[in-house]
């Protein structure tokens, strides 16, 4: 008796807070739960074991990988593959010298604060003392910069994944308090209280009430989420170097990314809950071709009219590099319309490329901190690999993948739709009111459909790797391996990137292969095109 008396208190688990509990009547959980009832009984408790099983496999991945950072010994296998770069640079530059001693005209390429091939000058950032000292020398060998690098790159990384280790417990540890005390019917009921001071109902009103919850959650989700990121941005960055930020440029992001957030996730949402709410049985058809559309729109305007809020976007100037990177785009037939140049240092020294746009007005941004950090053929080489991507098809490939998971999740959601057990599990108990569309949607892609998700993302984390390989063999196919090897190395030491991660974290988390892979590979290449 007693065993059984246990079973009923710890099954099915419930909210503290619930909709009938806050008007005074039993918990649908707590009360009379039907032997087949599934999701009532269950769905508490399995989320909660999903999430900590999760977090345990996850941690123990920071662990190993937290193991690896207190290495004092300098990776063999990278420093024999960089020492061959290394080598081969040295046979270039020798060729060089030969050619000056010739009186041969030659191409001035390098030179820390000289100029490019066009003539065009490398400006200098403005950094001075720590930062100056520890800038890697574009021109030097680069064997013994990595390991001048090694112990500060461990540092940083054991300073992140210190920093996860402790974020994702108390992550981990606010979502799984939140829905035990019953955060969400509880949220969802202030909201309909607001609603009710303007004459809302939920049933008349039930998509601005929707829009109500989403603001509470959203502000809620970003008071209790800032102390993690100043932390991340102002000790961690900060300390390695690459922080740029002030605290009033961090304040004015937020504060235009909440503005955006309403300005585009509100009408986004509404259309969303209209939708489904209009599209009968099949109304995740509608949603897909819905989704789809906003996603291309978007695809178009982050570019143009958002990202440009946050960063300054000037023309690439005249000169040999822009000639170059036309060239290379022609060479490819790479509809290239427009190159900017993007001040990524304004907020971190850490670098990039990208490449958007539709159809035939494709657009190349370059940081500034790439241009500062490798020479042009290196750059050259790096866009090569960018426009491998577009030349074999990855980013037609991602998209599509991106939207039959959209499509597959909703129609997933639409079998579960009317599964008014798992809402009742979750305090939306009160069966004399109708359970929000928003709530709905909400609680199946944080239960139901999180494992999917998680195995799919790891798929598409394999897949990424992939492509990144793909793109690097097109690069090399492009006659820019040791260039594309060279400028990976600059980069990697620039953004203090881990030397010897470990290989179960790596595949696990990391979209792109590490660096000793990634040129083995190219190395492997080149040797069977020679």
């Amino acid at each position: 008796k007693s065993t059984t008396e246990v079973m009923d208190l710890s099954l099915p688990i419930t909210p503290r807070y619930t909709q009938l509990a806050a008007k005074g009547g039993p918990s649908a959980g707590g009360a009379d739960v039907a032997p087949d009832d599934i999701f009532t009984t269950y769905a508490v408790f399995a989320t909660i074991l999903f999430t900590l099983v999760v977090f345990l496999f996850e941690n123990y991945l920071s662990l190993r990988q937290r193991s690896t950072f207190h290495e004092t010994e300098f990776p063999s296998e990278l420093k024999t593959t960089v020492g061959s770069i290394d080598a081969e640079r040295a046979k270039e530059l020798k060729e060089e010298e030969e050619k000056k001693a010739k009186g041969d005209e030659v191409e001035t390429k390098e030179g820390g604060d000289k100029m490019t091939e066009g003539g065009e000058k490398i400006t200098d950032t403005g950094d001075d003392g720590e930062d100056a000292k520890s800038k890697v020398d574009r021109n030097a060998p680069l064997l013994p910069q990595l390991q001048s690098k090694f112990e500060a790159a461990q540092s940083y990384g054991l300073d992140k994944v210190n920093f996860s280790l402790v974020s994702s417990t108390y992550s981990t540890a606010e979502g799984v308090a939140f829905l035990l005390l019953g955060f969400m019917p509880y949220v969802w009921d202030l909201s309909c209280d607001f609603g009710a001071r303007f004459g809302w109902t939920e049933a008349e009103n039930e998509i601005k009430i929707s829009l109500v919850f989403l603001a509470y959650t959203t502000l809620i989700g970003t008071v209790m989420g800032l102390p993690w990121e100043l932390y991340s941005t102002f000790s961690i960055e900060k300390k390695h170097g690459f922080n740029k930020q002030t605290i009033g440029l961090f304040v004015t992001d937020k504060i235009k990314g909440l503005a955006l957030t309403a300005v585009f996730g509100g009408p986004f949402t509404a259309l969303l809950l209209k939708i489904i709410d209009m599209g009968g049985e099949k109304f995740y058809i509608y949603v897909w071709a819905f989704t789809f559309v906003f996603s291309a729109i978007m695809m178009t305007l982050v570019p143009v009219v958002i990202m440009p809020l946050f960063n300054k976007y000037e023309k690439l100037p005249e000169g040999s590099l822009k000639d170059q990177i036309y060239a290379l785009a022609g060479r490819l037939e790479f509809p290239l319309t427009k190159l900017f140049v993007m001040d990524g240092s304004k907020r971190s020294s850490h670098s990039n490329a990208f490449m958007f746009g539709f159809f035939k007005n494709k657009r190349i941004v370059l940081y500034d901190t790439l241009m500062q950090q490798v020479h042009v053929d290196e750059i050259l080489a790096i866009l090569g690999h960018e426009l491998g991507h577009w030349k074999m098809g990855h980013t037609v490939t991602n998209f599509v993948i991106s939207q039959l998971y959209m499509g597959a999740s909703f129609f997933a959601f639409s079998l579960c739709y009317n599964s008014h057990e798992l809402y009742r599990a979750f305090g939306f108990d009160d069966e004399t009111r109708s359970v929000p569309t928003i709530i709905a949607l909400l609680l199946f892609f944080s239960t139901v459909w999180e494992p999917i998700d998680k195995a799919l993302s790891y798929a598409m984390t394999v897949h990424s790797r992939k492509c990144e390989f793909e793109a690097d063999e097109f690069s090399v196919s492009l006659g820019m391996s040791q260039k594309l090897q060279s400028g990976l190395c600059k980069i990697h030491l620039e953004n203090l990137g881990a030397m010897c991660p470990d290989p179960w974290y790596s595949t696990y988390h990391y979209s792109h292969p590490p660096l000793v892979e990634r040129l083995s590979a190219m190395m492997r290449l080149d040797k069977k095109t020679k």
